[in-house]
């Protein structure tokens, strides 16, 4: 399968011995607060749910990280096996269902076709409750083949092989997953593999994204627009838009 090359190329399975244990859908059912719409994403996308490797201190040199925000005892990566007609927009809501079910850090490697999709989310604990946990950043990778060549790919598991990770900390070893997710989340908008290690990075990164959104709505309009006058005006916003990316680009080349 798709999820174990990905697994093997990261070298989890050098290190932990994989668990393949099915995770029944009822126990998100029932766990989670989840709408009709949302149990139906579950039952009529979502082939197979397994927790495939449980990383615990008593299976890996890490530590727990534990203060009032955060409780990181230990990472989960669950592989959920979609169904082929599965369109990428249902794996969000599918991404938060799983997260939002449990309150440790779970890495979810989707399986689709051969290929695979890899999603984090960074959790902190709910300051009313703390047995709850609120959902704060997502990240998905495109894509990929996990035998893949590309370059991008290349890189991507390189960062997030198990020797390039923090052992310090659960929270510091997650994290480095998490940032390297955006990497590759953001790899096609910023024109390479790039880890965002600070704000500005990242200020940087939601701007060249955000531009590159009206680009394609001002494109769009030209495609619509009967008028040859209007097409030259949105032509120029184009072009002002593009030369303001590249120099964003650059600010970004320069802080490697």
């Amino acid at each position: 399968m798709a999820g174990f090359t990905f697994y093997a190329r990261i070298g989890l399975d050098d290190k932990v011995r994989p668990l393949h244990k099915k995770l029944d859908k009822k126990m998100f059912y029932d766990f989670a607060d989840l709408t009709k719409k949302e149990k139906d994403y579950i039952t009529k996308y979502v082939d197979r749910i397994e927790l495939t490797y449980l990383l615990t201190p008593s299976v890996i040199n890490i530590q727990p990280f534990i203060n009032e925000d955060y409780h990181y005892e230990g990472v989960m990566f669950i592989t959920i096996r979609l169904r082929n007609e599965t369109k990428d927009a249902c794996l969000p809501v599918i991404g938060e269902i799983i997260q939002g079910s449990l309150p440790n850090p779970v890495v979810i490697v989707f399986e689709k076709e051969g290929n695979v999709q890899v999603g984090t989310c960074l959790k902190r604990l709910n300051k009313i409750d703390k047995t709850q946990v609120v959902l704060e950043e997502f990240a998905y990778t495109l894509w990929f083949s996990s035998d893949s060549d590309d370059e991008t790919v290349r890189q991507f598991i390189d960062a997030v092989h198990i020797t390039a990770l923090s052992f310090s900390n659960f929270f510091r070893f997650y994290q480095d997953i998490h940032i390297a997710v955006q990497a590759f989340q953001h790899a096609k908008a910023v024109g390479a593999f790039y880890i965002a290690t600070d704000e500005e990075s990242r200020q940087l990164i939601a701007q060249i994204e955000q531009a590159e959104a009206e680009i394609a709505k001002w494109k769009n309009q030209i495609k619509k627009e009967t008028q040859f006058n209007r097409k030259v005006e949105y032509n120029m916003k184009i072009q002002q838009l593009t030369k303001q990316i590249e120099q964003w680009k650059q600010q970004l080349h320069r802080k490697e």
